[in-house]
């Protein structure tokens, strides 16, 4: 009995090593896509970018992953997890360290040099961090039962979100001292789950000889799902890019101080996030239908709330109001995109499921940044069209509640 205790621990202790093997590299990957979202506006307007041009760096990295995260999925179904993960991570890594050389060095370059300096950085940096969340969604499919699977992806969603909040944290910490800083330590990081995926996670088992059906791609079957990822994303990435310059232009704060408190609305948004999510995980069932239609309402009193917020603190609310309200959304989408999906096609559906959040993130930033050309407060008039968009697709929708049977969800 005690060697059977023993053994179960050991295989514990291991279980918990490779998953954090697994998504350390999603914490990079989030993190400087935290940190970037808020900090390269202000960056940018250094080294002379406009708006439009600051939202076209964001968008095109967004974009590209629109297009490599379906060939990653793919890609993680035959090939080895852990060499994709080897060479994904390091070059995530790559990024921020080059875009810590270029802000630093923001006053020897010209506008058109920092621009494609940014643009090159941002594209490799989302090139190979779209392989990373499908590859940690698929350990994780693998990891949990169907009753249990939204629980499972709310973890996940959280793990997400705390890279989110340490790029966040980032750009609250380093404002005042310059972007650089930030992203230099985002790029460490990334050398820290570089060493954690070399040598903790393992090899795992080939999926190419499990049955046709469950390596099968439901593409029919997500559909709606990933409408709702699509939606979803582009509404959330509207406002976050023109939060500084708002503060800049209608609150009068300067470039530093914007970015610095900027990063503190992000932060505590993040941090509402992550509560909700780890609120998520620790339970053992949800019903994704009320989570999804709770969360769009909820996310539409805090826009409405962001829209009349006239000084710090009434914005930090409104975007805990928001965050709290995100963070049920996407665990339960995730939970029914990946019951809809055999144990060999759940890297699949994932990488999809990426592509739509990368198009959403790219188109995001640029109607954001085009909107508020036009008026400081359109973009969120935009969001808050989005998101009444997006509840309109969870009532629409048919999301079962967990422990019903989905086909090939025998995972």
């Amino acid at each position: 009995m005690t060697t059977n205790l023993s053994e179960n621990s050991d295989r514990s202790v291991q279980a918990i090593l490779q998953m954090t093997a697994a998504l350390s590299g999603v914490i990079v990957y989030t993190s400087a896509n935290g940190f970037m979202t808020g900090g390269l506006a202000v960056a940018g307007r250094e080294v002379g970018l406009s708006e439009v041009v600051i939202g076209f760096v964001l968008g095109i990295g967004a974009f590209i992953g629109v297009i490599a995260a379906p060939l990653w999925g793919y890609a993680a179904e035959i090939w080895s997890r852990r060499k994709l993960m080897l060479l994904a991570v390091p070059m995530v890594a790559l990024g921020p360290a080059a875009m810590a050389a270029i802000t630093a060095q923001s006053i020897l370059v010209s506008s058109v040099v920092a621009a494609t300096a940014l643009t090159v950085a941002r594209l490799v940096q989302a090139m190979f961090g779209a392989a990373l969340i499908p590859v940690a969604q698929a350990y994780m499919a693998d990891l949990t039962s169907p009753n249990h699977r939204v629980r499972g992806m709310g973890g996940l969603s959280a793990i997400i979100s705390f890279g989110t909040l340490i790029g966040s944290v980032l750009l609250w910490g380093t404002g005042r001292h310059g972007v650089a800083t930030g992203f230099a330590i985002v790029a460490l990081l990334g050398v820290v789950a570089t060493l954690l995926v070399f040598i903790f996670l393992p090899e795992a088992q080939s999926r190419t000889n499990l049955p046709v059906a469950e390596r099968t791609l439901p593409l029919t079957r997500i559909a709606p799902y990933i409408a709702i990822t699509l939606v979803g994303f582009t509404s959330y990435t509207v406002v976050p890019p023109i939060l500084a310059l708002r503060l800049m232009d209608k609150f009068g704060f300067a470039g530093g101080e914007a970015a610095a408190t900027a990063g503190l609305i992000l932060t505590v948004g993040v941090v509402a996030v992550c509560l909700a999510q780890v609120l998520i995980a620790a339970r053992q069932t949800w019903n994704p239908s009320i989570m999804l239609r709770v969360g769009s309402a909820s996310t539409l009193v805090g826009l409405a709330m962001l829209l009349v917020a006239d000084d710090v603190t009434s914005m930090c609310i409104a975007m805990i109001t928001i965050g709290f309200a995100v963070g049920f959304i996407a665990p339960a989408n995730l939970g029914a995109i990946s019951l809809q999906a055999g144990q060999g096609s759940q890297a699949k559906v994932a990488g999809l499921n990426m592509a739509a959040r990368g198009f959403g993130s790219a188109i995001g930033p640029i109607i954001g940044t085009i909107m508020y050309k036009m008026d400081v407060d359109a973009p969120i008039y935009g969001s808050i069209i989005l998101v009444s968009a997006l509840l309109l697709l969870t009532v629409v929708v048919r999301t079962p509640s967990m422990g019903s049977s989905f086909p090939n969800a025998n995972i």
